[in-house]
């Protein structure tokens, strides 16, 4: 591994023992001008930065959206790693669609993560053949949908009623009901029907919009 003079690093994940090991790791094998630590995103986007990699947990437990996480930090101009136990395959792409340049999970060996960060701050992506084969499946097909309409989705398929997502959104009843019929045609155009309120929660579920019911979580 090449080692890389005054790597700037950044760790967002709200599990302490990870968040001391992962940055002993990048410490140990990197000359490390900074490594910078917190639980959630927000922590992050606080810092003047800049950071050569972003190393992100997708499911944080403020219950951010991980697709928006990872957008959010993008758009800084910071690269993304996502280091997960996340296993939905779609999950996974709609964060690389939001600009992640890699993943590892945390099964691999700390070795596969220290090449991923490597890789990354060196301007490359990092994809595992396995994860790429997963992401290239028809199980990880996703709409490409807008920040508003994943918004308005995901409060409805939620289960709030339209009125109470167009007050939270600051929009009218009718926008949301646009953002939603687009919403459904995206779907559409993957192969994927959401004709239904009901169709929309499942999608929504599928894609890691909402959190599934307790008894299949």
């Amino acid at each position: 591994m090449t080692e890389r003079l005054g790597l700037r690093v950044a760790l967002v994940d709200d599990h302490p023992a990870i968040l001391r090991a992962v940055m002993g790791e990048i410490t140990a094998a990197f000359h490390v001008a900074e490594v910078v630590r917190a639980r959630h995103v927000d922590e992050i986007l606080a810092t003047p930065g800049p950071y050569e990699v972003v190393v992100l947990d997708v499911q944080l437990a403020d219950d951010s959206d991980p697709a928006d996480n990872v957008r959010r930090i993008a758009e800084r101009g910071w690269p993304v790693l996502l280091y997960t136990q996340e296993t939905n395959a779609r999950m996974v792409a709609r964060c690389f669609r939001a600009g992640a340049k890699g993943i590892v999970g945390k099964s691999q060996d700390l070795a596969d993560l220290l090449e991923a960060v490597g890789l990354i701050a060196n301007g490359q992506p990092y994809l595992s053949g396995e994860w790429a084969a997963a992401l290239s499946s028809d199980a990880a097909a996703i709409p490409s949908l807008a920040p508003r309409e994943a918004e308005a989705l995901r409060m409805y398929a939620s289960g709030l009623p339209m009125k109470s997502v167009a007050r939270r959104m600051g929009i009218s009843p009718e926008t949301v009901k646009d953002y939603l019929m687009r919403v459904r045609r995206r779907y559409d155009e993957v192969g994927r029907p959401a004709a239904t309120k009901t169709e929309l929660y499942v999608r929504a579920v599928e894609d890691g919009l909402v959190e599934p019911p307790a008894s299949l979580s």
